[in-house]
């Protein structure tokens, strides 16, 4: 490994400029096929480390968790190396293609798609050889597009069926953009879809119909099109987000009726809060300081009974750290949007504190049981075990001092983690976890060393 890394710091520090576009095409390709041998040197890892199963021994779930976390890998990337894990054991031709850099990274991965798919991999498999060659021959939109083909092809069992496995791979999806704005994405049968297509264009013309009402009643006979209160892009999502709020209403009552969750920190509510009311609060005080602080939190402080040192137990500047505005999982929402909704919609409000740890929880009229157990998973937008990116919503909440262990821990937010039911059982076997000084989550072996 390190005559490896000494070689690459040769490539890096080289200040190499082409003489010409032919030169500068081999050296790409001469550079492709190191990364492509690397990659595949890559996946071989990940299966001796799925083989030999040494992930379980910190309480990782599988190979593809225990990389994820050390190599600090998105959940998109993860899922791309498990599925090329696969095709690198499966088809061996394919596999020696990519080792030796003939096949590239993007084919590997463009494979792994169609071995994903459990109705055609088989088949797959018994074409290692012609995929292989394909792949090394064939430019990359050609091959992604033989590969979309052939599994179409392969996985054609007739208009019938294909309707009922549209039926059966019905999916709505919710992506969040990185700004916490929202995407709509899905797709089913062609009989629910024209159902659910009739109800919302239904609503459309509702919402349509409401907004010239408006117009008419401001303007009169004067009203035209260009005098309506929303765009039609406007009223096609309103139009959807009445059809979800009255289905929940319809099925459910008012009493039981969703609550949302909304979690933002104490200073930014009161902030936000009063700029609705017309007072201007100026920049956020924690910009002037919000590096260095940051800094204090990856640092431990390293002596903490000196008294000429700052005490990093007292957040500086009266508490201004900690910002936190979103869901209970984490995902981000516009501190304006939070402020107004908590006053009009059926919105939960929860106040943080710097280290995460709730100090309010505004209530409606519904039932307020279970509001510690959600408290607990407000401190945290996921399973606080190292590498396990369970959401908060989906975890159970325990306590850090067991209630009825020598310190007595008290059952409130502050003795408390989310933890998904596999690291909340990890805990019986000697594992604890604790929470330090800035909110930060460390998990420790029964030996006592820390998982990093």
């Amino acid at each position: 490994m390190a005559s490896i890394d000494a070689s690459t710091s040769v490539l890096l520090e080289a200040e190499w400029v082409p003489a010409d576009a032919d030169e500068a095409m081999v050296r790409v390709r001469e550079y492709e096929r190191l990364a492509r041998r690397l990659h595949a040197a890559r996946l071989g890892l990940q299966e001796a480390i799925g083989r030999s199963g040494v992930h379980r021994e910190d309480g990782h779930a599988s190979a593809k968790v225990m990389v994820r976390f050390a190599a600090n890998l998105s959940n998109a990337e993860a899922l791309r190396r498990e599925r090329s894990v696969r095709v690198m054991r499966d088809l061996p031709v394919v596999a020696a293609g990519h080792a030796e850099g003939r096949i590239g990274t993007p084919q590997v991965e463009r494979i792994g798609r169609v071995v994903a798919n459990p109705r055609v991999a088989d088949q797959l498999i018994e074409v290692d050889a012609q995929i292989a060659r394909a792949a090394a021959m064939l430019p990359y939109p050609d091959f992604d597009a033989a590969m979309s083909d052939w599994e179409r092809l392969a996985d054609e069992d007739g208009a019938g069926d294909r309707a009922e496995r549209n039926h059966a791979n019905r999916d709505f999806t919710m992506p969040r953009n990185l700004d916490g704005s929202h995407r709509f994405d899905g797709g089913g049968g062609s009989g629910t879809g024209q159902v659910i297509e009739d109800i919302w264009q239904r609503q459309v013309d509702r919402e349509w119909e409401a907004d010239w009402a408006d117009a008419r009643r401001r303007l009169g006979d004067a009203a035209t099109s260009e005098d309506l209160a929303r765009t039609d892009a406007q009223r096609r999502y309103d139009a959807m987000a009445t059809c979800f709020t009255r289905g929940d209403l319809a099925t459910y009552g008012v009493a039981a009726r969703t609550c949302t969750d909304l979690v933002i920190d104490e200073v930014t509510f009161e902030r936000h809060l009063a700029k609705l009311f017309g007072t201007d609060p100026g920049p956020d005080p924690r910009l002037a300081t919000w590096w260095d602080d940051l800094a204090d939190t990856l640092s431990p402080d390293p002596d903490p009974d000196d008294d000429n040192e700052p005490d990093r137990d007292q957040a500086p500047d009266g508490g201004l750290v900690g910002f936190r505005c979103g869901t209970i999982d984490g995902r981000p929402l516009d501190p304006t949007e939070v402020v107004v909704a908590t006053l009009v919609g059926h919105i939960r409000r929860v106040v943080t504190r710097a280290d995460g740890v709730v100090v309010n929880m505004g209530r409606k009229a519904r039932c307020f049981t279970g509001a510690r157990q959600l408290a607990v998973r407000l401190a945290h937008t996921s399973c606080v075990w190292p590498g396990c990116d369970v959401p908060a919503g989906q975890c159970q909440s325990d306590h850090l001092d067991a209630y009825h262990g020598p310190r007595r821990g008290r059952t409130d937010p502050g003795n408390g983690a989310p933890e998904c039911g596999r690291h909340n059982r990890k805990k019986e076997q000697g594992f604890t976890i604790e929470r330090d000084r800035w909110g930060r989550w460390h998990t420790y072996r029964p030996d006592g060393t820390e998982i990093t």
